[in-house]
């Protein structure tokens, strides 16, 4: 302030207007002015100092800034590029697994279609192998009389395995058996029944017995009781039962339902079934009890006790029991053909 009123006005001769003391005190003051701008000076060079080395420190702060930032980004390039790089190395390691898998897939799939073509080609020349056996039968079996052949053919024809023809061959196949078998089974019993008139007992079992086989459902209780009586007279008993027990179930009352109980009676006997024999036994003795054959069969149901105790003792000894007498049709007995239901 004091400065600018200097440079405004002009100089005065300070010696001839002020006096000594004010002069003194101008001159102090103006020193101290001096000293104040000297020491503003100095503060604001120091300032200017402070600040240009604030602004050295911001230049080089900026350098390590932009170096840094600039590793930093060449880091984040390289680790970008880096995992990019393993990215695509994991998708085209698994784009390659699993085409090796389905490579494998198909490779599996393949060795399955083979295995079941070259199944296929088995089972179908297995079919056509059966299909011209079962022609080769059908062909036989039409073409050979009675006998070995034609049993070996007909044999032949049950172990053929229907499931391997076709529907139309499987029928056909089944129609000329059972025609064969039937006509078979109805020699076998024209034969049988023949043999049984003129008292071939044994012919007459044979064929009697295999017309059973080949025809069990249409036994009728005639045939069953002659099968029955010539077996009983050839003295096969395990072979009675089934056709006197076939006979009885009729529930026939006659003089041969009577004499088919006393056979039956004797196969069990002779089988050593003598509950089951002394049950016949009664049964036959009440159908007609004046009848010849009735004091026979009493005579037969007081010797069986001892029999069946004979057989315990035997049994409980650990002895065989000896065998009994074979039994035989009694004598005077009515013929059996006689009785016979014609």
């Amino acid at each position: 302030m004091q400065m600018a009123s200097d440079e405004t006005n002009p100089p005065r001769n300070i010696s001839s207007d002020v006096p000594p003391a004010a002069d003194g005190r101008e001159l102090h003051e103006l020193r101290k002015e001096v000293v104040e701008a000297r020491n503003l000076v100095i503060k604001t060079d120091n300032l200017l100092k402070n600040m240009h080395a604030e602004i050295k420190k911001i230049g080089a702060r900026q350098d390590e800034f932009a170096k840094r930032r600039f590793w930093s980004s060449g880091t984040a390039y390289v680790c970008i590029s880096v995992l990019a790089g393993l990215g695509a190395m994991m998708i085209a390691h698994s784009d390659s697994a699993r085409e090796r898998e389905q490579s494998e897939k198909n490779e599996t799939r393949a060795k399955q279609l083979a295995q079941q073509v070259d199944q296929l080609q088995k089972q179908e020349a297995t079919r056509r192998e059966v299909s011209e056996k079962a022609a080769r039968v059908y062909e036989q079996i039409g073409s050979e009389k009675e006998g070995p052949a034609l049993n070996q053919a007909m044999s032949n024809a049950v172990r053929i395995d229907r499931q391997m023809l076709s529907p139309l061959e499987a029928k056909a196949l089944e129609d000329r058996v059972a025609s064969m078998k039937n006509a078979v089974a109805q020699g076998a019993l024209d034969r049988g029944q023949r043999g049984y008139r003129l008292g071939d007992w044994k012919g007459a079992a044979t064929e009697l017995g295999r017309y059973a086989e080949l025809s069990p459902a249409s036994v009728e209780p005639t045939v069953s009781f002659h099968l029955g009586h010539a077996r009983a007279m050839i003295r096969d008993w395990p072979g009675v039962i089934a056709p006197m027990e076939a006979f009885l179930k009729t529930g026939g009352t006659t003089k041969t339902s009577q004499t088919a109980g006393y056979y039956l009676a004797v196969a069990y006997e002779e089988a050593g079934n003598y509950a089951k024999a002394t049950e016949a036994y009664n049964r036959a003795a009440s159908l007609y009890p004046g009848s010849d054959l009735a004091p026979i069969i009493r005579a037969k149901l007081r010797r069986l006790p001892s029999l069946q105790a004979a057989a315990a003792t035997a049994q409980g000894q650990g002895a065989a029991a000896p065998a009994p007498a074979p039994a035989t049709a009694p004598r005077g007995q009515p013929s059996a053909t006689a009785q016979a239901p014609r």
